[in-house]
């Protein structure tokens, strides 16, 4: 047998072994992603745990029902948190994202995602009536309610009201998530991506606050008393009732 015969069959081989290592990845997430997508995320948890020691801690029962329409609400810490988060999550997250941190060239993965881009201007309706639609079908988004990055690092921010609008308008379950341990000293966003870390995320148990009576700006009021308390931190300022026109503003900037 000639040296192309081994390639070809080590080539077979390794497309078999990945075939398979990503259907039985891929069935540990709710609902079960295909070979492919399972490939990408196996992936994505080797970098992980390699790049960034990734520590997923989750309060008994948080994983017990997945199902949308829920919202993630997660704590920005640095501009790797929604990979690190999707990857502890097991379910598909569609995050919102501002539209000018594309990179054109990755529009593949943004797709494979499930990424959905709000415009900072008033195009930023197109955004948000997609993330309504993901949610009414079922899906699960992701959001940052801080708007941007926690600067000093630990120190949460307060919570734009829109988080407290999408959350009552859609009627969404509410799956807080914290993430600390991020690379909070890398110049940008990007650079988070490949400077070293020792990063845990915890999990705590779904919200439902359909039938709390709360208003928008409650809710997000709410979530943030909740998350200081988890971070230890001080209560928040008072929240202000957001209109359809702080949602969209807030949107934009928890995206």
């Amino acid at each position: 047998m000639g040296i192309a015969f081994w390639v070809i069959l080590g080539i077979i081989t390794a497309f078999l072994v990945c075939f398979f290592a990503g259907m039985a990845y891929g069935r540990k997430w709710i609902p079960a992603f295909g070979p492919f997508k399972g490939l990408l995320y196996l992936f994505g948890y080797g970098y992980a745990r390699g790049m960034h020691d990734l520590q997923v801690e989750v309060e008994d029962g948080a994983f017990d029902d997945l199902g949308g329409p829920m919202i993630v609400v997660c704590n920005h810490t640095a501009g790797v948190d929604p990979i690190l988060v999707s990857l502890s999550v097991p379910t598909k997250i569609c995050w919102l994202m501002a539209d000018d941190m594309r990179l054109k060239g990755l529009n593949w993965m943004w797709n494979c995602l499930g990424v959905i881009f709000v415009a900072r201007n008033r195009h930023g309706r197109s955004g948000l009536r997609k993330a309504r639609a993901h949610l009414d079908m079922g899906g699960v988004i992701g959001i940052f309610p801080e708007g941007k990055i926690e600067r000093p690092a630990k120190q949460l921010l307060k919570f734009a009201p829109g988080v407290g609008v999408l959350v009552k308008r859609s009627g969404a379950r509410v799956l807080p998530v914290l993430i600390e341990g991020t690379p909070t000293a890398a110049p940008n966003a990007w650079d988070s991506l490949w400077t070293r870390s020792n990063t845990r995320v915890r999990v705590m148990n779904p919200i439902d606050y359909s039938d709390s009576g709360m208003s928008n700006a409650e809710i997000a009021q709410d979530l943030h008393s909740r998350y200081s308390v988890w971070m230890e931190q001080n209560e928040p300022d008072e929240c202000i009732e957001a209109s359809e026109e702080s949602l969209l503003s807030d949107v934009r900037q928890i995206a």
